[in-house]
Formats: C-alpha cells, structure tokens, sequence
C-alpha cells in the first residue's frame, strides 16, 4: 500500500510542477525575464525531469521490471544537476542580468 501511496505523490509532484511552470510562463510571457522567474524556471524544469523520472523508475520497479537500486542511483547521481544550477545562479546570473538590464 505505501508503494502505491509514493507513486500518487509522484504523480501529484508532477501536477503540481506542471502547473508552476505554467504559471512561471505566464509570468515571463507577461512581465519578461528577471533573474528570480528565470532561477524558478530552470529550478522547476529541473524538478520535473527529476521526478517524471523517478516515477517512472519507481513503477517499473512495482511492476518488477527494474531494480529499487536504479531508483536510488539516479536520485544520488541528480544531486549534482541541483548543485551545478545552483552555481549557475549564483555566479552567472548578477553579470548576466547586470549586463542585460544596462
């Protein structure tokens, strides 16, 4: 029963990312770009390739097609997708959007 719990959250994480993209989209369709909606952007893309592949990974190892070892190698070897956004927002942001804002 909780592997079935885990995969509806998944699928309610990836409702709920879909409609922040959603919603970021507008809000760059509507008002530009600025550092804050670009950083939610990337961040919540990258949430969503995460967790669509996680789910996936999850249901095939419900289904006895992959290995709870797959799961767990990927979410571990995602950490560094995190870190490097992380580096991109912090470094190449305040002269990327200095320059553009002048």
């Amino acid at each position: 029963m909780f592997d079935g719990v885990q995969v509806v959250l998944l699928v309610g994480a990836l409702l709920a990312d879909a409609v922040a993209l959603g919603a970021i989209g507008a809000r760059i369709n509507e008002f530009g770009f600025s550092p804050n909606r670009v950083a939610a952007l990337g961040k919540n893309v990258i949430l969503l390739v995460n967790v669509a592949w996680s789910a996936v990974l999850y249901v095939q190892f419900l289904v006895g097609r992959g290995s709870f070892q797959n799961l767990e190698r990927w979410q571990t070897a995602y950490v560094p997708v995190y870190a490097v956004w992380a580096a991109i927002v912090v470094i190449a942001f305040p002269p990327v959007f200095t320059w553009i804002a002048a």
